[in-house]
């Protein structure tokens, strides 16, 4: 077993007998990983306690991830609990979103520092008193790049036509972008998109945010990007409720 020391943020625990846990870890060097941690409990733990969700630590891990089973937790220091994000109700909400979407997908060592790094900024800017939802839609958004996804919004994926900014325009889930008419007729993967939440998820594609953006708009493009998250890992989220074909974001 190699020894591993990495930062890495706690994205579940589960009680294992009345001392251990069964964490599961994002972290820089390894992506995201299983581990246990022997003894955390205990009133003197070697590990230096129980670890926390959504807390980040410098851990020092026996690596057992090439074998398939859990790596073993040797030792934790918690550098950062991100207080100021867990006081209010909006944005503690947006950080266990953040969660979910951590948790919906698979994230290698290759991808591990950016993902980690794109989440401390998120919860230090929800600790810093950013509106939670352009914060969300900014997470997501990054995330998606980081996978190597990165929807096409400024024209038809078909024809090349941009569109007016003044009516709803249709999104292909398949397309991975914006379909105009006749390409998106008989489509069962089309999602609308109000042109509100269309210059929101275009001011985070050419990486400049808009203040005078709706609070509505990032609600609808947050929603939109976390779908297209968790279907990257094919899964199914339980706080974002699911794209309507009928309502446009």
């Amino acid at each position: 077993m190699s020894l591993t020391t990495t930062s890495a943020l706690c994205l579940r625990k589960v009680d294992f007998s009345e001392t251990s846990q069964i964490l599961t870890l994002l972290t820089d060097k390894l992506g995201t990983v299983g581990a246990i941690a022997k003894g955390a409990k205990r009133a003197k733990s070697n590990i230096g306690g129980a670890l926390d969700i959504m807390c980040l630590y410098n851990v020092v891990l026996y690596d057992r991830s090439r074998r398939g089973t859990l790596s073993i937790l040797a030792q934790a220091e918690l550098l950062d609990f991100f207080p100021d994000a867990r006081r209010k109700y909006a944005h503690f909400t947006v950080m266990e979103r953040i969660r979910e979407l951590l948790l919906a997908i698979e994230i290698g060592p290759q991808d591990g520092p950016s993902v980690l790094l794109l989440c401390v900024r998120a919860l230090r800017a929800l600790g810093d008193g950013d509106a939670p939802e352009p914060v969300l839609a900014a997470f997501s958004w990054g995330l998606l790049r980081t996978l190597g996804v990165e929807p096409t919004l400024t024209h038809c994926v078909a024809s090349g036509v941009e569109p007016s900014g003044k009516v709803e325009v249709s999104f292909s889930l398949r397309e991975m972008g914006l379909l105009a008419p006749p390409h998106n007729e008989r489509r069962d993967d089309i999602v609308r998109i109000a042109p509100r939440t269309l210059r929101a998820l275009q001011s985070l594609e050419a990486d400049a945010p808009d203040g005078r953006i709706e609070v509505d708009a990032w609600a609808g493009a947050s929603s939109l990007l976390a779908w297209l998250v968790a279907a990257q890992g094919g899964r199914r989220l339980r706080t974002f409720a699911p794209l309507d074909p009928v309502q446009a974001l």
